[in-house]
């Protein structure tokens, strides 16, 4: 299962991707919102599945969110929010715009893989 991890710090993309790999996720880093939109305009990688922070620069993780929800070769792809955004309206308006799940900063491993497979069954 292909995974793009979608965070402006490296040591966070580096944690997640440590974290997916040994349950045999395909981690595909990006560093900004472009990235995201890049990867996929390429066909450098389709994703069975988006990890994306909220505050990134270039694209933020909501202004992808839009993009990838308007966009019908990308509107199936579940984007679940990896965020330290804890408010609640944020919350609200990511999963009205069809994010799948919200995990917020700090997280478990545990709490990653339990919250992926909550949000892709």
């Amino acid at each position: 299962m292909n995974v793009i991890v979608a965070d402006d710090s490296m040591l966070t993309r580096k944690i997640v991707m440590k974290y997916l790999e040994p349950l045999g996720f395909s981690p595909f880093p990006a560093a900004n919102g472009g990235e995201v939109i890049e990867m996929l305009n390429t066909g450098k990688v389709m994703p069975d599945l988006i990890l994306m922070d909220w505050n990134m620069p270039v694209l933020d993780g909501y202004q992808v969110l839009q993009l990838l929800k308007k966009d019908d070769r990308y509107r199936g792809i579940p984007v679940i929010m990896l965020t330290s955004e804890s408010d609640e309206a944020n919350r609200a308006k990511a999963l009205a715009a069809g994010a799948r799940g919200y995990i917020n900063k700090p997280f478990t491993a545990n709490d990653l893989t339990t919250a992926i497979q909550a949000y892709l069954k």
